[in-house]
């Protein structure tokens, strides 16, 4: 690496994808760590004289770093550097996943749990199409404790878990963290170890502080900046470990920007949380890592049959006739908590997964004053499912945000949500392209934590999902839905910057923006579909210092 290039000079030469709506250009040149110029061939081959590195890369694309603004790192991390991965394919059935636990009982430490995780649905996923259950855990140990969590709302424990975690607090109206708490019982009213939205109230001893700080750094490396994720937003279940991302983030071992959204109420009190992102600052500076909001959560999950929906769950998949999922707030605690993130001048994300839960969301905004005058809501999953047309055109009266994962058409939204739903569930999902057309800028986000598919975190798999609508049992879903490369890659850049309020700063390519760059490995444009999904990152580039090189790339 040159000096230049080591102080944030470089200028690049190749296929520029500027992402601001213009012309593509042939080069860009960052100078001090932000984009000076973007312009013809002469521009890099002028910058090359004046002796600072030119990198030709011939016909390969050259794109914004990708933004992707809601991932949970630190619970993804965590799981990878202590938990059993369970999901399949790399187990398809459940006597894989327990023969899985039993090889690693003997390295459990004393007063620990045995931790594991598996896909989301993993009850439709594996062989059986169910879960494990309590007494197949305790055939792999009675002693210590044993959780395998599916996905993030969803959890198996076993009897051991179920005791020190003394689940029949929550049999009585206690508040849950992720959605309202669950607690399946049998015939006789035992619980059968399936738990949903407890998962952070579990009394799971933390991971020591050097072995997640590794976790961070290494996770990071490998499922973000490997495939050209320069900037992030982490939901963030508690304060315990801020000090590590700033650390990480300021030495350089995790490259890349993060805006923080602690959520409520796992970090804290409403009212505390919100003056914690507006007091927060960190020592990594502003640029690379900021408090920006708060997230909350106004239902569960669908995998865990709790997304509140409009129309009711199919028998099979519901407790009892007519049920339609659970609100987990009310519209009186919407509207205190936007009027909270107002008066602090701060952004709010409210987990909506269920069209009901959205409905209370917008009706509460409606209700407001002033909509257009404040920070816009990000409803986070909206336009997953959308029932009716009409329900984007009050998105856009009540000023939301929709932040979508395209990759959970994939995962499951294609497959397992009309399971759960019916007919109601078979039409509406992802549809990207009506939301486009009728003015609601979606943003595209990866959502990624314990119990992610493969790739989840890979930008360049999700722009392929927007394109080819395939799901899970490769079925071909809803494809008048589709959009194009160009729409797409606008959705994982610049749309994700403005979700996280730093579209000034990162997301194009323009004079004056932070030079994070990446270089992709060809064209993504030409060859078709195929040819986006074998797309791969030779180089990626944080305010102009290569801080990712692909082995075998040139």
């Amino acid at each position: 690496m040159t000096d230049s290039a080591a102080n944030g000079t470089i200028a690049l030469l190749g296929r520029v994808i500027s992402v601001t709506g213009g012309a593509d250009a042939d080069a860009v040149l960052v100078r001090d760590g932000r984009i000076e110029a973007v312009g013809s061939r002469e521009l890099a081959e002028q910058a090359g004289r004046a002796g600072i590195e030119m990198r030709d890369v011939g016909n390969r694309a050259i794109v914004p770093g990708f933004v992707d603004p809601h991932i949970h790192l630190e619970l993804y991390a965590a799981a990878r550097g202590r938990a059993v991965d369970c999901r399949v394919p790399g187990c398809k059935t459940i006597d894989e996943v327990l023969d899985k636990l039993r090889d690693a009982v003997a390295d459990v430490a004393e007063g620990d749990w045995l931790l594991a995780y598996g896909n989301l649905f993993f009850d439709q996923k594996l062989a059986e199409r169910r879960l494990p259950t309590r007494e197949e855990l305790d055939r792999v140990s009675i002693t210590i404790p044993i959780q395998i969590a599916c996905g993030g709302h969803t959890s198996v424990l076993n009897t051991r878990a179920l005791e020190l975690a003394r689940v029949e607090r929550f049999l009585n109206g206690a508040a849950g963290l992720w959605g309202s708490p669950v607690v399946h019982l049998d015939d006789r009213g035992v619980p059968t170890g399936v738990v949903s939205e407890i998962d952070q109230l579990l009394p799971v001893p933390p991971m020591q502080k050097e072995q997640l700080r590794k976790n961070l750094a290494t996770t990071y490396s490998e499922l973000f900046t490997a495939y050209g994720v320069t900037t992030f937003g982490e939901m963030l279940s508690s304060f315990d470990n801020v000090d590590l991302f700033d650390d990480l983030i300021g030495s350089g071992e995790v490259a890349a920007r993060g805006v923080l959204y602690p959520m409520v109420p796992s970090a804290g009190p409403l009212e505390e949380v919100c003056e914690w992102v507006t007091r927060w600052t960190s020592r990594s500076g502003a640029d690379r890592l900021s408090s920006a909001g708060i997230k909350l959560f106004a239902d569960g999950g669908y995998s865990a049959r709790n997304a509140a929906t409009r129309t009711p769950y199919v028998t099979e998949h519901a407790p009892y006739p007519g049920y339609k999922g659970r609100l987990n707030m009310s519209q009186a605690d919407i509207v205190r908590a936007v009027l909270a993130t107002r008066e602090h001048d701060i952004q709010i994300a409210i987990h909506a997964n269920g069209p009901r839960a959205q409905d209370e969301i917008v009706e509460a905004l409606l209700a407001l004053p002033g909509s257009l005058q404040h920070k816009p809501v990000r409803i986070e999953h909206a336009g997953n499912l959308v029932n009716d047309r009409t329900d984007l055109e009050r998105f856009r009266k009540a000023n939301v945000v929709p932040v979508l994962q395209p990759m959970f058409l994939y995962n499951f939204m294609a497959d397992f949500v009309p399971m759960l739903l019916g007919t109601p569930g078979t039409t509406g999902r992802l549809p990207l392209r009506s939301m486009l057309d009728d003015g609601v800028g979606p943003v595209a986000s990866s959502d990624v934590g314990p119990g992610a598919e493969e790739e989840q975190s890979n930008p360049l798999f999700s722009i392929w999902e927007c394109m080819a609508r395939r799901s899970y049992w490769d079925r071909h879903i809803e494809p008048e839905q589709a959009i194009s490369f160009a729409e797409a890659l606008r959705l994982h850049t610049i749309e994700g910057a403005r979700a996280l309020g730093i579209d000034d700063q990162v997301g194009s390519l323009e004079v004056g923006k932070q030079g994070d760059l990446v270089v992709l490995d060809r064209d993504p444009r030409e060859g078709g579909l195929q040819n986006v999904r074998d797309t791969k990152v030779d180089s990626v580039f944080l305010g102009g210092v290569e801080v990712h090189s692909r082995e075998g790339s040139s």
